[in-house]
């Protein structure tokens, strides 16, 4: 509130108020900044999708086949929430697959592309775990919540076979 006289004290606004502040304001991510993050994270998993596909066919043994589908179902889960949490912040996703895909399909050697494919469920666990303390919205925040874990479970999954077989 503000007046003509400059010697009055100017008033701010009133706590009742506070939730109309923008997020960024009580050290939340934005709705612009929280699209972009998931939207981030979808291109990344649909990387990780195209390369558990591909490589599922190129597998050598079924041990392969069998962690690769598993790893693979994650991924089209963790899409499939990323979209709808997408859909919460009012949006749409866009089609784009991250370019993780075919830098980890250009790894000829099986062994390291699984290791490189694993560093990718890293790279995801280290944004989400960077980032979800900062997201406003519970249902968001809830899902990431289950990716986080599932891609945890991936990663201790993958270096257990990886250590067995190699």
């Amino acid at each position: 509130m503000t007046n003509d006289n400059s010697n009055d004290p100017q008033l701010s606004s009133s706590p009742c108020m506070a939730n109309e502040a923008d997020p960024g304001y009580h050290g939340f991510l934005s709705d612009a900044e929280i699209v972009a993050f998931l939207q981030s994270l979808l291109h990344a998993e649909r990387a990780g999708t195209k390369v558990c596909l591909i490589s599922r066919k190129q597998a050598p043994t079924n041990e392969h086949k069998n962690i690769l589908q598993d790893i693979l179902e994650d991924e089209q889960k963790s899409c499939d929430d990323l979209i709808s949490s997408l859909k919460l912040m009012n949006t749409s996703a866009d089609n784009i697959i991250g370019d993780f895909a075919d830098k980890c399909l250009a790894i000829e050697n099986f062994v390291d592309r699984l290791q490189f494919l694993n560093r990718g469920q890293a790279w995801v666990v280290r944004k989400i775990e960077e980032n979800i303390a900062r997201i406003a919205h519970p249902n968001v925040q809830a899902q990431l919540r289950v990716m986080l874990e599932a891609h945890r479970e991936n990663i201790d999954k993958l270096d257990r076979f990886l250590a067995e077989t190699f």
